[in-house]
């Protein structure tokens, strides 16, 4: 079936450089499944591959359309989301559908395995999720880290608070940190503040239903504060505005490490601080809800389309600010 079908792909070589490949694509390997890539979005994350350069084919926002089934995959012709933690589906928390959990994580979809920064790749079929017919495909691809990560970062947030959450502030209002904000709008959350010094982004959070947050100096004013920066000096902010007894959700990443300050202020503050990764699949119904009610709004403020072969083009304009969430379409416009 597939020897006289072609797939181009993306390569990293380090220090910005995209480069590209052609290739006959070879039998799908026993046991994955085989999908055509129709959207991959490009992450924050992403950009430290570009910078080192990556062994395999990145990309891990992916929405596509199976063409070779396998054993527990979906039928061919079904879309599907890529759920990127590769789980070996037999610890125990995988046996409670807790698959982000798994205790023998073989790594990730875009990181360890070829991601979708291709025309097709290849998948273990416990990674492919159907994408509801109701949901268009580039607004199912915010499911994953954008949504499906907020939500599950919420959601853990909530479950340290007697009364859930009823004030929340996003530091933060990049990609991941607008996908926070759009969640928690999309649960009820009664107030939902952001802060960002980049005026631009701070009026994309607010017309997304934020209110700005423009005292950053008195402590003790929220519940819960979720850090999507990974920035030191946002870090020391969360400390700060949280209130005794509330939470932090630790959601930004950098590659310097997480510090808690020995200040009188933080000893005699009771605070949870909740690092999440990703979602289980346990969570992904709920999940297509939020994007029913919210996704669409979502894509229509942040997200661009773009060519995989003007990748490289992308990345500098999205490390340049030009665009919020540009992501590959194979679409025709």
């Amino acid at each position: 079936m597939t020897e006289a079908i072609t797939n181009t792909s993306a390569h990293f070589q380090g220090s910005g450089v995209v480069s590209f490949t052609t290739e006959q694509l070879r039998d799908v390997r026993p046991g994955l499944a085989r999908i055509r890539v129709d959207v991959c979005a490009l992450c924050g994350s992403d950009k430290r591959l570009l910078a080192s350069g990556a062994a395999v084919v990145p990309g891990h926002e992916v929405v596509g359309t199976v063409v070779e089934s396998a054993p527990g995959a979906p039928e061919a012709g079904t879309r599907v989301v890529v759920f990127i933690p590769v789980s070996c589906g037999e610890c125990k928390a995988c046996l409670e559908h807790q698959n982000n959990r798994c205790y023998n994580l073989e790594g990730l979809m875009g990181w360890q395995f070829d991601g979708g920064f291709a025309e097709y790749m290849d998948v273990p079929p416990q990674c492919l999720i159907p994408v509801p017919d109701d949901i268009p495909s580039d607004v199912a691809v915010l499911a994953l880290d954008t949504f499906g990560t907020a939500a599950h970062a919420l959601r853990l947030g909530a479950r340290t608070q007697p009364v859930g959450i009823q004030n929340l502030l996003v530091i933060g209002c990049g990609p991941l940190g607008l996908g926070v904000i759009s969640v928690a709008l999309a649960m009820g959350i009664p107030s939902v503040h952001a802060w960002d010094p980049n005026e631009s982004r701070l009026g994309l959070a607010q017309k997304l239903g934020a209110t700005a947050a423009r005292d950053l100096e008195s402590i003790n004013q929220y519940q819960v504060v979720a850090e999507v920066s990974g920035a030191e000096p946002a870090r020391a902010t969360a400390q700060n505005l949280v209130e005794p007894g509330g939470a932090i959700l630790a959601l930004g990443e950098s590659n310097d490490p997480y510090v808690m300050p020995a200040t009188p202020r933080w000893r005699r503050t009771d605070c949870f601080t909740v690092r999440s990764f990703y979602f289980p699949p346990s969570e992904v119904a709920d999940n297509w809800d939020l994007l029913r009610s919210h996704g669409a709004r979502l894509r229509d403020t942040i997200m661009t389309p773009t060519r995989l072969g003007d990748l490289e083009e992308t990345f500098t304009r999205f490390l340049d600010g030009d665009f919020v969430k540009p992501y590959i379409t194979h679409e025709e416009n």
